[in-house]
This record gives structure tokens, C-alpha cells and sequence, in this order.
């Protein structure tokens, strides 16, 4: 499909109705610069991929430096320093062994890295590369479905540029992120026929986490019903089946000594997966009225609107996001359905795909014809359907951000509970030297407790917990070390910041380290009536 005719290109802008000159002209002159020199465009997509790359490490790195990341990067990077000291998958958040929690084989890799680089800046710039690098697979699936460069590239800067890609760039670290870029060129190597290469990417992006199974399990009916690629497609359904099922079921129950805590979140289902299944299959009306919630419908237009809706005019291409979408809607927990959080990962690489597919749609003569209708006559040849319908996702999907206008800088640097309580919150604490003079005093061989926003920088010891907030017998008794920053109250109020003092002083802790709200205390050591009397008398900043 080509933006202009060969036997017209040389004049069809000046034959144009204004309008069109004025949407095309800028993808025509981007189209005959780059065929001057076919590098010029693999450059200029090379440039998308390092902005891309340079833009959200400078994000997630300045979130993490002024401690603005959270519990999910403290785990993983506990997982990944024990594993690059022999630990294989080790951790003391939650459960002791990571397998235990999610089965993401590809942190043991990661790993060696940490050999040379111990740092969870890796983590995050590795998190910022591989979303980057999703744009390489796509402008191959774009460049063979359009004759235009400049439409491909336009494509895949929208890609890059889509709301979800950095909203989950943004949170924090997921390893299941790997997924997005070999999930789409595992789909543009079916679409070729490359079926090695696709088997290879798809075994790959197993190893990101367990429910990516069940994506890979509708990649393979749509490769085997829709794309008649029958034994791959199917062979591949029922291997993402029994991946998931065993990781899920065998893995995670051996490794935790229960069942996934996963589970919890269906319990409204019933108390057993049997009994859950029995639910969806004897009482659907339920199941549906939950999957089609006000908020679900929500999360879908903040999916496809970024896009210009384009991802429905290729439906059989979101089959294999329909798992990730029906499991986060059925979920209790309310941010599995939201844009913002890493659930929806699954489903990105196939809206993005979709989005592809659906604009080359364009130029099929049934669609052609009924974008022709919504336009003034004159205004558009039939020829020129498809670049209308890039330039319209390409504002549509700048347009998005605009509207995310109140979030961007709150939600760049924070995740919060609502729009107000972040804007209140400053990207720099008040007392960020005195927090950064605490974390020099941290011992490095003690069960250190502290809150999820400090454990992401405290997390290089063989055990590290989390305090839960405001009870004082959450405090861990076999705990030698806690830190605090009692003027951080993004997510803690005073009292409970009191109650896990109290908890502290029952346990014979002493203040070793104190300075503008920063407090580090050990058992048995330091100084215990100073602890007492800060206690007693409160601090500044609560009242």
C-alpha cells in the first residue's frame, strides 16, 4: 500500500485539495527525503529508540534517586543481588525464595550483571532499553504492511509515544516488561511465516513472569485459526496452558509452602480454583457483570483512544490481550485494571500491533469508503485514506498526553492514591541530605525493617523487611535495625509513625542516628532513653 501512486508521485501534492496538502505534505517531503538514502530511515528510527531510552531511564533514575520508588524494585533487586551472590532467586520480603511469589526465570540473568554493576539503576535502564527496543520488531511489521517509510515511522513513534508503554516504564521495575517487545516480534515473525524465530521469541517471553503463558496460549489460536499456522499455533496454545498452570499451581505452592496468594484475588469466585471455575462456567452473568464494570470500560478507552480506535478495525489481532484483559477486570484488587500499573503489560504489545494493522485496514476499498463518507467531498482521495489515518493517530496520541496533563508530573514521580494527595507531594523531601547521611549509617549485616520507599535503597542485605503501617505489632521481634524518615508522610500519618516507635521502644531499641526527622535505631545498641524522649515528646513536623 503506498502513500501516493508511482505514476502520480511527482505532482499528486500539488493536484491535492488543500486539505490534503496540508496532512500530507509533511509525510510526503519525510517520504521522499528518506528515499534518497533507505539508511536515512533505520536512522531516524534509531533516533525514536534512543530518545525513548534516554527519556524514561532520566525518569525512572530521578524517581528512584529522590525516593519515589517502591516495594516492587526493592524485591526484584533483592532477588537479583542474592542471585548474583549464589542466592539463586533469594529474598526475605514476603516469601524466601522468589519462586515462591511469581515464577520470572529472567531475573537469574539479569543477575550477572550485577557482578560487575550492583546497582538497581541497572534494573531500571534495563526496564527503559527493552520497552525502547519494541519499536524495532513493530516498524518491520509497519514497513512490510506500508509502502511508506514515513507512515511506518509515524506508526512506531505512536507506539513509543502510547500512554500505557510509559505509564508501566514509570512503574517502578517489572520483569515481565520483556515480554512486550518479543511478544511483537514474535507476532511479526508468524506474520511472515519465520516460525523458528517466533517460537524462539515466545519461549523467551515465558521467562518474564507466570501469567504470560496464558498470552502466549491466544498468541497460538490466533497463529493457528486466524494466520493457518495450525500445529505451531496450537502446539503453543497448549504449551502457555501448561506453563502458566504449572507455575501457577506446582511451582509457586512448592516453593511458598501454600498456594499463590494470587488466588486471593478471585476469592469472590470461590475458595479453590476448581470452585472458581465452576462459578465462571455455571454463572456467567456474574462473571460478565464484573468484566463489564464503568472503570473497565474506562481502561479500554485509555487503551484504544491514544490509538485513534484504529486496534478495532483489526479485532482477530487483540485475541491474545482478551487473557490479561478478563483476569485483570475479574480481579479484587483495584489497580490490576488501571493504566498505570504493570498488569496491563500483556496487553500493550498486542494494541500496538492491532493499531498497525487496523490503519493498514485503511486501505482496503470497504474501509476506504467508509472514512470517504465522514469527509467533505473533494477534501481526500481514496488513495490517500491511509496517511489521513496515520497523521490522525499521530496527533491523537499527542493529544493523549495533553490530557494527561494534571497527571504527568504527579504520576511521573509518584503513584498516587489521588490526584490531590500527589500534587501536594514534593519530587524532593525536605530533608533529603539528612536522608541520605541515615542511609551511610545503615549497618550492612542486620535485619534491617523500614518503609517500602527507603527498602529500595537499603535492599543489598541477605534480609531486609517491610514495617506495616500503624500496628504495633507489626514490627518484626527478630529485627536489629530500623529506619525511618518521620517527616515522609506520602503514605504514613503520624500515629503510625508512633505506633511502630512504641513497637521499637517495647523491643529495647536505642537511637543510633537522628538528624531532621531521620532516625535510625538498632536493638540493644545506641541510645535508648533519647529514643524514649523522642518518642515522648514527638518531633517536629507532627503534631
Amino acid at each position: 500500500m503506498k502513500l501516493f501512486n508511482e505514476s502520480t508521485r511527482t505532482n499528486t501534492l500539488h493536484q491535492s485539495p488543500a486539505p490534503a496538502r496540508l496532512i500530507l505534505s509533511p509525510l510526503k517531503r519525510l517520504d521522499g527525503w528518506i528515499l534518497q538514502s533507505p539508511a536515512r530511515a533505520g536512522f531516524l528510527l534509531a533516533i525514536f529508540i534512543l530518545t525513548y531510552f534516554v527519556l524514561w531511564c532520566g525518569v525512572s533514575f530521578v524517581r528512584h534517586y529522590y525516593f519515589h520508588s517502591k516495594f516492587d524494585l526493592a524485591t526484584q533487586d533483592q532477588v537479583v543481588w542474592n542471585s548474583a551472590q549464589g542466592r539463586l532467586f533469594s529474598r526475605s520480603l514476603e516469601v524466601t525464595n522468589d519462586l515462591g511469589d511469581h515464577v520470572r526465570l529472567f531475573l537469574a540473568p539479569i543477575s550477572l550483571i550485577y557482578l560487575v554493576i550492583p546497582s538497581p539503576y541497572v534494573l531500571l535502564g534495563f526496564q527503559s532499553l527493552v520497552l525502547a527496543l519494541s519499536a524495532w520488531p513493530l516498524y518491520r511489521l509497519a514497513r512490510r504492511k506500508f509502502d511508506s517509510p514515513a507512515i511506518s515511522l509515524v506508526v512506531t513513534f505512536c507506539a513509543l509515544a502510547y500512554p500505557p508503554l510509559g505509564f508501566l516504564n514509570r512503574d517502578d521495575f517489572h520483569i515481565e516488561v520483556i515480554a512486550i517487545p518479543l511478544l511483537i516480534a514474535a507476532y511479526e515473525r508468524i506474520d511472515v511465516g519465520d516460525l523458528k524465530s517466533a517460537s524462539l521469541f515466545m519461549g523467551l517471553a515465558l521467562l518474564g513472569k507466570e501469567h504470560i503463558g496464558l498470552t502466549v496460549a491466544a498468541l497460538g489460536l490466533l497463529a493457528a485459526f486466524y494466520q493457518k499456522h495450525q500445529r505451531f499455533g496450537l502446539a503453543w496454545t497448549v504449551g502457555g496452558l501448561a506453563y502458566s498452570s504449572i507455575a501457577l499451581f506446582v511451582i509457586i505452592p512448592a516453593f511458598r509452602g501454600a498456594p499463590s496468594d494470587t488466588l486471593a484475588r478471585y476469592q469472590w469466585l470461590g475458595d479453590a480454583p476448581l470452585q472458581m471455575l465452576w462459578t465462571v462456567l455455571t454463572q456467567p452473568s456474574l462473571v460478565l457483570h464484573k468484566i463489564a464494570s464503568a472503570g473497565h470500560f474506562l481502561t479500554l478507552l485509555q487503551l484504544l483512544a491514544p490509538l485513534a480506535f484504529l486496534p478495532l478495525l483489526s479485532l482477530p489481532a487483540l485475541l491474545p490481550a482478551v487473557p490479561a484483559l478478563i483476569y485483570n477486570f475479574l480481579s479484587q484488587l483495584p489497580s490490576q485494571s488501571s493504566i498505570y500499573n504493570h498488569y496491563i503489560a500483556p496487553v500493550i504489545p498486542f494494541m500496538v500491533v492491532a493499531g498497525v494493522l487496523g490503519l493498514h485496514r485503511l486501505s482496503t476499498s470497504s474501509w476506504k469508503d467508509r472514512l470517504l463518507r465522514l469527509i467533505p467531498s473533494g477534501w481526500l482521495r481514496s488513495d490517500q485514506a491511509t496517511g489521513l489515518g496515520a497523521s490522525i493517530m499521530l496527533v491523537v496520541t499527542l493529544a493523549s498526553w495533553a490530557c494527561y496533563a494534571i497527571l504527568i508530573w504527579s504520576s511521573v514521580f509518584s503513584l498516587p492514591r489521588t490526584v490531590a494527595t500527589a500534587s501536594r507531594a514534593p519530587i524532593i523531601r525536605p530533608n533529603d541530605a539528612a536522608i541520605r547521611e541515615g542511609l551511610k549509617h545503615v549497618p550492612n549485616d542486620v535485619y534491617l525493617v523500614t518503609t517500602d520507599s527507603y527498602a529500595t535503597h537499603l535492599s543489598h542485605r541477605f534480609r531486609i523487611g517491610m514495617i506495616q503501617r500503624g500496628s504495633v505489632s507489626a514490627l518484626d521481634p527478630e529485627a536489629e535495625a530500623i529506619f525511618l524518615n518521620l517527616k515522609d508522610q506520602r503514605w504514613w500519618s503520624c500515629d503510625d509513625y508512633v505506633e511502630s516507635l512504641k513497637a521499637a521502644a517495647a523491643l529495647g531499641f536505642g537511637l543510633v542516628f537522628y538528624r531532621d526527622g531521620v532516625l535510625l535505631a538498632q536493638k540493644d545498641k545506641g541510645d535508648l532513653s533519647k529514643f524514649k524522649d523522642l518518642l515522648n515528646n514527638n518531633w517536629p513536623g507532627c503534631k
